[in-house]
Parts: C-alpha cells; sequence; structure tokens
C-alpha cells in the first residue's frame, strides 16, 4: 500500500494553476458550460474488497464570483448520477450525494490494488454560472468506506491510570458489542469514569448518535498542512483570522498557527500580507528558504496546532462532519473481535518512529528510517524541532496492514502521528453529550467569523481525542485508550499534538 494524500487544483478566469501531491492527481479543469465543469482524475493502489471496504475520492467544487461579492462559495452538484455526471476511462463510477455537496469516485468492480489512469470527469452544476466572470476551484480527499457491520469498543485494557474509562460492558471487564444504531441503555454502556476513578453509566446514547454500525466513508489520511492551507486560501480576512493563531496582516513569513518558538514541523506561513479587504495567502515552507510550497516544505505533513474549532471549521467547509469516538473505534478495529492492548493495525506490537530519523524530510516520499512491524509516530518527547511525519508515511508498496500501521480497513495513522480529535459519548458535568450530536453534515459554508455554522455540533467540552500522537508514549495509541476524556487542554489551543479527520455517509 503506497501512501498519498489530498490536492485541490484552481481554474482561474484566463488560466489554469495546478499542483500535485504524491499520487492523487487532478488536472486538466474546463468549463465546457455555463453548468458544468470537466477534470482529470488519476491515482494510485485503489482497491474494492465487495462487502467489506474500498478506497474512494470525495470530489467538491468552490466558485467565486468576482462580479459579485468575490467570496468563495460552495458549488453545489447534482443529487442523482444519470443524466448529470459522468466518468469516461479507467473502472470508475460516480456516486452522487442526497445533499449536492459532492461526489464519491471509485473503482466500480471488486479487485486487489491497482493503478487508477486517467479518467475524464464531468459533473452538473444546480446552478448556472457565468463562466466569464467565475473562478472555480476542486478539491479531492481520499476517503476509505467502512461497511455495515457489527464491533465491538473497549478490550479491557487496565494498563494506564485512566483506562478503567475505556469502553465495556457495564459493571465486567471486556469489551462492548454494537450490532444496531438503535439507543445504547444507559445501563448498558460502561462510558466513563467519575472525579473518584470509578466507573459510570450515566449516558443514554440515542438512537440519533453516529454509531458506527451503520456505513460510512473515514478520510484516509489525517487533515494535511497542504489541506489546510488550501482551506485559509479560500477564506476571507475575517475568517482567516479565527482559523490561525496570527493575524492575516502579519508579515511573509510569519508562522500562521504557532510560534517559532514552537514549531513541531509546522510550517504554514503567510506567503502574502493580507488586509482587511484582501486575505492572506498562505503557504508551506518547511524548509525555511523563505520560497513557499516546493518539494520539500512539509505540505504532506500532519497538520498539528489544530483547535477543535479549526478542525470542524475545515470539515464543515469540506462538507463532512466530525468522528464519533465509536465511529473510530469501528474504523480501527473494524469487525474482529477486541484484543486486549492493541493498536489500530490489529497487533499489540508497536515500535517507534521519530522524526530525527527521517529520509526526505518535508517530501512527499518522506519515510522514517526505521521499517519496524508497528511502525507509529509515538513517545518522541516534547523538543521543539520534532513532530508529526507526513500523512501515511509509513505505507510503502511492500508493506502490509502491520507495516503499514493500517487499520482493519486500510485507513492510515488512526494511532500515533497527530491526536484524533472525535465527538464525545460520554457524560460530564450533567451534560450529555451523546445527546447533542445526530451526524448532520456539513453544508459547505462558515459564518461571518469563520466558525462551524452546524449548532448541532456542539462545542469543544463534546468532544475529546483518540489515538495517541508523535509525543505520547505507546499506551495512548492503543485503540481503546481513552485518557483524554473532556481534555479541553487537548482541543480548545492549538497544541503540538492534535490535529485529525473526518467522516461521511
Amino acid at each position: 500500500m503506497k501512501s498519498r494524500v489530498s490536492i485541490h487544483f484552481m481554474v482561474l478566469i484566463l488560466f489554469v494553476f495546478q499542483t500535485s501531491a504524491n499520487n492523487l492527481l487532478i488536472n486538466n479543469i474546463s468549463v465546457p458550460s455555463t453548468t458544468t465543469i470537466q477534470f482529470d482524475i488519476a491515482w494510485d493502489n485503489s482497491w474494492n474488497i465487495t462487502g467489506v471496504s474500498y478506497d474512494a475520492v470525495w470530489v467538491f467544487v468552490k466558485a467565486q464570483d468576482c462580479a459579485g461579492t468575490t467570496t468563495w462559495d460552495h458549488a453545489d452538484v447534482a443529487t442523482t448520477t444519470s443524466g448529470n455526471h459522468t466518468v469516461t476511462g479507467g473502472v470508475l463510477q460516480i456516486d452522487a450525494v442526497s445533499d449536492g455537496k459532492g461526489i464519491f469516485i471509485r473503482r466500480s468492480t471488486a479487485g486487489a490494488a491497482g493503478n487508477i489512469s486517467t479518467a475524464t470527469v464531468v459533473l452538473t452544476f444546480q446552478n448556472t454560472y457565468v463562466t466569464a466572470n467565475t473562478n472555480f476551484e476542486v478539491f479531492g480527499i481520499e476517503m476509505v468506506y467502512v461497511a455495515q457491520g457489527t464491533f465491538s469498543v473497549g478490550d479491557g485494557s487496565s494498563a494506564d491510570t485512566q483506562s478503567d474509562s475505556s469502553f465495556g460492558n457495564n459493571g465486567a471487564v471486556g469489551s462492548y458489542s454494537i450490532s444496531g444504531e438503535g439507543s445504547i441503555p444507559q445501563d448498558d454502556l460502561r462510558v466513563d469514569k467519575s472525579g473518584d476513578g470509578a466507573i459510570t453509566a450515566h449516558a443514554l446514547i440515542p438512537a440519533a448518535f453516529p454509531k458506527g454500525y451503520d456505513a460510512f466513508y473515514c478520510m484516509k489520511y489525517e487533515v494535511s498542512q497542504s489541506q489546510y492551507v488550501g482551506f485559509l486560501n479560500l477564506l476571507d480576512f475575517n475568517q482567516q483570522a479565527s482559523r490561525t493563531a496570527v493575524s492575516p496582516a502579519s508579515a511573509v513569513g510569519t508562522l500562521a498557527l504557532t510560534d517559532a518558538s514552537n514549531t513541531n514541523r509546522n510550517s504554514i506561513e503567510v506567503a502574502t500580507t493580507g488586509s482587511i479587504s484582501t486575505p492572506a495567502v498562505y503557504g508551506n515552507d518547511l524548509s525555511g528558504n523563505n520560497t513557499f510550497d516546493e518539494s520539500n516544505d512539509g505540505g504532506d505533513v500532519a497538520c498539528n496546532f489544530l483547535s477543535w474549532n479549526d478542525l470542524i471549521a475545515y470539515l464543515d467547509w469540506a462538507a463532512l462532519r466530525p468522528m464519533t469516538e465509536l465511529e473510530y473505534e469501528k474504523a480501527a478495529r473494524g469487525t474482529n473481535s477486541a484484543v486486549l492492548n492493541e493498536y489500530p493495525w490489529g497487533s499489540t506490537t508497536i515500535n517507534q518512529a521519530i522524526t530525527s530519523s527521517i529520509t526526505n524530510s518535508g517530501q512527499a516520499s518522506e519515510v522514517s528510517t526505521s521499517t519496524s512491524d508497528g511502525l507509529s509516530a509515538h513517545n518522541g518527547g516534547s523538543s521543539t524541532t520534532l513532530g508529526p511525519f507526513r500523512v501515511g508515511f509509513a505505507a510503502t508498496s511492500l508493506t502490509g496492514r502491520t507495516g503499514a500501521g493500517a487499520s482493519f480497513y486500510g485507513i492510515l495513522d488512526l494511532g500515533g502521528n497527530v491526536s484524533e480529535q472525535v465527538y464525545w459519548a460520554g457524560f460530564y458535568n450533567g451534560t450529555r453529550h451523546a445527546s447533542i450530536f445526530t451526524g448532520v453534515l456539513g453544508d459547505g459554508a462558515l459564518d461571518a467569523s469563520g466558525n462551524a455554522n452546524e449548532t448541532n455540533w456542539g462545542t469543544v467540552s463534546d468532544s475529546m481525542v483518540r489515538g495517541g500522537n508523535w509525543e505520547n508514549a505507546a499506551q495512548q495509541v492503543q485503540i481503546s485508550d481513552r485518557l483524554y476524556i473532556n481534555s479541553t487542554s487537548e482541543n480548545t489551543s492549538r497544541i503540538r499534538r492534535t490535529g485529525g479527520r473526518g467522516v461521511r455517509e
């Protein structure tokens, strides 16, 4: 399995600008009519395992009317494929979605890993655009399909001081089986711990809360720094100010999410200074030579320093949604029985990768010098020179599941690298957090302040982190570890350890 990351391309009024990264390629974009957009797509190592999993690309379009407000808006597409969307060449099909926020492109027949040669895609918009006045940008995010099925949460671990808060049968050590999306009775699932360390079962988890039994798509990788840059560059000045740690009016070369004393491999910087009337332009400069977005500038490195509000704003903008912690365990473990102290790659073997021992630093081919099974970026300590690897760094054409650090479904980096921010299923200070979130998808738009506008997504107190990170000890990398329950220090502020990914039905 070879790793790859998501990329984007932009069609401007008079010319085409394109960027490539790893193996997903979207190019040759054109606008054949006022209601259609056309592009070519290709990627490597696609698969389709019947009834279990397949990879796909979530494609969505943003449009900017230069004769109007000049803001970038989500360009909705037709909600049915027949007569609207086409793909020619290759072995692909298009799956339309009911809200029209994008489409999934995937392998149409069963098959092991194989490269997708160039295919031409035509999408039909819901609206008519004056193409002479409109800029378009096409984004692709690699996803993995997680099939419907019964699965287990919790593994009975008691190795660390807070692991008695892991999921399990109430009043008993061991895992709990989730066999449907119906409500989970209050006294069945052990969900959290009280202040004195005792197990509590306060929270009835209602039917509307996504539990992971039903099928869903999960981002194959954590949000990368180039993805976050692409997001920032389509916001207005005020929105950018909310989604960064410094003013968009800062000088060129100013780090956007952290400061020079605490970089931890985050290289997102101001590339063009903004003003209240003109947003800033951001880029990556890991090499530190003041030339942005070169091949070794770390665009494929997992994006750390993301707060919960940063992450859910990105997911809302991309028409995805946050993942719940129950879905996290399904995405990692799949339908296999729980194993005590297991990691997301399905074994109890773990070996350290650390960014002080790295080859091709900052490049799309960046890898650890270690090739051990169960390779995970963890236990690196708090040095400001260390940080996450590029997304999917352990997966190569020669690695199997354990060597690649891949989940049951082929999802990468669910353990280590950066912490996964997820929606909490527990109970805290009188609030039943699972009663708030119903799995509503992002609508592709943010509010004027750059925040997610989906009110039923709750607040930071409804979130937690799972999966460990490049700094944490191995215990926190385990699938069922829930050390950071309601740990607002991990997700309120922009800290060096935290990132995330999204899902979609």
